[in-house]
């Protein structure tokens, strides 16, 4: 009993039929527990309706090697077993029109017994024992004890096709990902292509960004614009930067959501604000055409929205002029009073309504004024990883800090306490800071 409850354990690995020879134990061990003389497994080949005796234990392999059992050679107390799931003793298999007399031959038996491998409405093949040695009767015991090792055979047999399953699940699944990281690789490509991979070279103004995306990629959307206002229109030249008319503009948004759907978006509202600012010079007016085309390009039904912050400087004027669609306030220091003002929203988020009006508001800019522009992921960092209450009071502390430190690199601390952190930011992450000369 030690023995067959040890076998039985032994057979609970599925590891087992991926080994050399998995079963030649278990039929030897079938042999000595039962007394049987002899042992032999038959599988169903699964693409033919054939069986084959593929482990054996004292028979020679080479008589092992011609035991084929054929469902077309007509009736066959093995496939009968297979089809009905029962065991049979067969005390006197001579002469018996079901028993296959050539295998019969092979083997010199006078008494056999065959047992299923079936479970859960799959059958695998059949043990087939003799005694040809003693060719002593097999009991209901001995028939007993031979199905329950054939019970557990099964059981190894589906947990294994379970195992193999899952593998192949697994395996597909890795491909399935492994080509959704390329595609996203891609995707990650283009978008870094549409983000500014380097500050501009501006007269009247030092400026310093920095973008981290909660995945790998992101619905912010930053970019830098130029151009020369002539009347209401924006010149597509860009060999005019001493014109009294030059605009230096910057654009910041932040699209609902994460991942890819917000990406979609971000490239869509992104390409948008790119051919307006072809046509228009004015930041409300160019606000009032984006709105437009994307409701227009979303429809009625869509939930999406993004909110967008653009302002242009400039610098022979000293202006800086801009328009908010439910953006985070940006942050304007004047450096005179050393005083802070929000620079609000001044329409809706974009998306939402397409009968939504923006206005743009001018304000004076002087020497070391500076206007900090971001996105509320950075608000969110500060209440989430820093356990701050109020992430924009303790935002505009930090800049406090930094001015009275003498220090121009304040995003560069801000990019330092993000990166400390082991996990990743909820949400996505972009600030640019205006440092007016």
């Amino acid at each position: 009993m030690r023995e067959f409850h040890h076998l039985s354990q032994t057979l609970d690995d599925i590891r087992i039929l991926d080994a050399e020879n998995p079963f030649d134990h278990i039929l030897e061990a079938v042999v000595r527990i039962i007394g049987f003389d002899r042992a032999i497994l038959f599988l169903k080949d699964p693409e033919e309706e054939i069986l084959r005796a593929v482990h054996a234990f004292n028979l020679d392999e080479q008589i092992m090697a011609q035991m084929i059992v054929r469902k077309s050679d007509g009736p066959s107390m093995a496939w009968k077993v297979m089809m009905t799931g029962e065991p049979v003793i067969l005390n006197n298999p001579t002469g018996n029109p079901e028993v296959n007399q050539k295998i019969l031959e092979m083997m010199r038996a006078h008494v056999l017994a065959l047992a299923p491998i079936s479970r859960g409405g799959t059958t695998w093949g059949l043990l087939i024992v003799d005694r040809h040695l003693s060719a002593a009767p097999i009991s209901d015991d001995d028939l007993l004890q031979l199905q329950v090792i054939a019970d557990q055979v099964s059981i190894t047999f589906q947990n294994h096709s379970l195992h193999e399953e899952l593998s192949k699940k697994a395996k597909l699944l890795e491909s399935q990902n492994a080509k959704t990281q390329q595609e996203l690789a891609l995707a990650k490509l283009v978008q870094d292509s549409v983000l500014p991979r380097s500050s501009p070279d501006w007269k009247g103004v030092k400026i310093d960004s920095c973008i981290r995306p909660a995945r790998f990629i992101g619905g912010d959307f930053f970019r830098y614009l130029e151009g020369c206002r002539e009347g209401k229109y924006l010149c597509a030249k860009q060999s005019c930067k001493d014109c009294p008319e030059f605009m230096q503009g910057i654009l910041i948004g932040d699209v609902c959501g994460k991942g890819i759907p917000a990406a979609l978006i971000m490239a869509v509202v992104n390409c948008l604000f790119q051919e307006k600012v072809c046509y228009f010079s004015d930041p409300a007016h160019i606000m009032n055409e984006v709105n437009l085309s994307l409701k227009e390009f979303m429809g009625a039904e869509s939930r999406f929205n993004s909110s967008a912050f653009l302002g242009f400087f400039l610098p022979n004027d000293g202006k800086f002029i801009y328009t908010n669609a439910g953006h985070d306030f940006p942050i304007f220091y004047h450096n005179k009073t050393k005083s802070i003002r929000h620079l609000e929203s001044t329409g809706t988020l974009l998306g939402i309504f397409k009968e939504s009006t923006y206005t743009s508001i001018e304000i004076d800019v002087a020497s070391q004024d500076r206007i900090l522009l971001y996105t509320d992921g950075l608000i969110d960092f500060f209440e989430r990883s820093m356990n701050v209450y109020d992430g924009f009071e303790h935002l505009q502390k930090l800049i406090i800090q930094n001015i009275d430190s003498g220090k121009d690199n304040f995003l560069e601390g801000i990019e330092k306490t993000i990166d400390s952190k082991d996990e990743e930011p909820s949400d996505d992450i972009t600030a640019a800071i205006m440092i007016f000369d």
